[in-house]
């Protein structure tokens, strides 16, 4: 049972991990797009939007990355990276 849950940590990690990366892709696009846009138009406002939403949503997968390492850390699992 204990490696099932290490299996587990590691592709919750992994999710966690791509997800992030993908939303630092997000974050990228809409600063490429802001420097295209009228500043105070209705574009960059909905692009400021996503930029802030997708900023956001990375925070909060960072932190629970941070609390699942520690988890499996106090269960004894290998340690894991945080990114």
């Amino acid at each position: 049972m204990e490696k099932s849950s290490e299996v587990g940590h590691e592709l919750t990690r992994s999710l966690v991990r791509d997800l992030v990366n993908k939303l630092a892709v997000i974050v990228g696009h809409c600063d490429l797009l802001s420097e295209h846009l009228k500043e105070g138009s209705q574009s960059a406002k909905h692009v400021g939007a996503i930029h802030e939403i997708a900023q956001e949503m990375a925070k909060e997968l960072k932190e629970y990355q941070c609390r699942l390492a520690e988890s499996a850390q106090s269960a004894g699992f290998q340690e894991l990276d945080v990114a």
